[in-house]
């Protein structure tokens, strides 16, 4: 899926940014899952069914960036979530 597809299918769903960056793909048999960061402000989550030709999203949910940081607790995910969102910051600064 095109970084472009990946945005149209988030507007879709009002989501609205500037940064776009995937924290998380998992592609498995059915679906993509994927993980996806909004600005320095919003993680979103969701499945793409491979069956649709990637025009519909289901399991739709999204997160404040303090909310799903807190969920994910210490390690390597949240390290990598906090560079995300410093990376974000710098971009929406600029």
């Amino acid at each position: 899926m095109s970084d472009a597809e990946l945005v149209a299918l988030m507007s879709e769903h009002g989501v609205r940014g500037f940064v776009f960056q995937i924290l998380r793909h998992i592609p498995e048999q059915g679906e993509d899952l994927y993980t996806v960061l909004v600005d320095d402000s919003l993680v979103v989550e969701f499945e793409v069914p491979r069956t649709t030709k990637m025009k519909a999203v289901s399991e739709f949910s999204s997160f404040s960036l303090a909310t799903y940081r807190h969920e994910l607790g210490q390690g390597k995910s949240r390290i990598r979530l906090d560079q995300a969102t410093a990376h974000a910051r710098k971009l929406l600064s600029a």
